[in-house]
């Protein structure tokens, strides 16, 4: 980057992170100057500025620390584009500009021809698991490590949510075979869709308290076997939150698809 002119190298150090609340792209010279750069969402190709809330602070050591936020709290202009960002192997790049404000010594400088190439974070767990629904026609996809257990006896579909803390799983007591299966075989769908500032907010079809069940229907399309064994199927139906015993708002379960490898426990 260039801070009035004057060309910095922060690339002998670099890493960055990446998640669905906040993002970095870090990098520090061997001077120990450094500079971070946030932004309030998961590293993704796109233009990102400070009415969204990105954000720089430049570390120049005695010349002290210059950041995008001025003498009144206000966020001064900082544009960030990142312009590839390779999930699998965990790269990215951008280029950005702004201004930045130091103050202590009172000190504005304009930043440009900043620069950062296939900077490296932790690469998204890639899998060929399928496991998605939508609950009341918002998408959900939970096929982040998502499997089955038990296929012969006491059945588990299950995954999770990457972005947040949200997990779903299906659970067939008698097990499964190709077929349908409803509420009348005691199966169960079980949705947690907290987030990170509620992180338990479950819903089920199932009222332990009364030991009834609101109605779904799971629809097992193939169960292969062998090294590479896996089940297929489809899945809809309505679930809610109980209140000791009590339902409250209903959700309804829609387009469930599931493509996903069986594990031996």
């Amino acid at each position: 980057m260039e801070l009035n002119g004057v060309f910095t190298d922060f690339s002998d150090i670099t890493s960055a992170t990446s998640s669905a609340e906040n993002s970095q792209v870090r990098g520090q010279n061997a001077s120990n100057q450094s500079s971070v750069i946030t932004i309030q969402e998961a590293l993704s190709v796109g233009v990102f500025t400070q009415e969204q809330g990105a954000t720089i602070i430049i570390n120049l050591g005695t010349a002290g620390v210059f950041t995008n936020v001025d003498a009144n709290n206000q966020l001064l202009p900082f544009n960030v584009t990142i312009t590839s960002v390779n999930s699998a192997q965990g790269l990215v790049t951008g280029v950005f500009s702004g201004t930045v404000y130091n103050p202590v010594s009172d000190e504005t400088r304009t930043l440009t021809n900043g620069k950062f190439v296939q900077i490296q974070f932790q690469p998204t767990p890639q899998s060929d698991a399928l496991l998605k629904a939508n609950f009341n026609d918002t998408a959900f996809d939970f096929s982040n490590g998502a499997n089955a257990m038990g296929i012969q006896t006491a059945a588990v579909i299950q995954g999770e949510n990457i972005d947040q803390i949200q997990t779903l799983s299906i659970t067939v007591p008698g097990g499964i075979g190709i077929g349908s299966y409803t509420e009348e075989n005691n199966v169960i769908f079980q949705v947690n869709l907290g987030t990170s500032n509620n992180p338990t907010d479950v819903y089920t079809n199932y009222n332990a308290v009364t030991d009834t069940y609101l109605p779904v229907t799971l629809n097992i399309t193939a169960v292969t076997t062998g090294e590479n064994a896996r089940v297929l199927g489809t899945f809809s139906g309505t679930i809610t939150k109980f209140t000791n015993g009590v339902p409250g708002e209903e959700i309804t379960v829609s387009q469930g698809q599931i493509n996903v490898p069986v594990v031996i426990p």
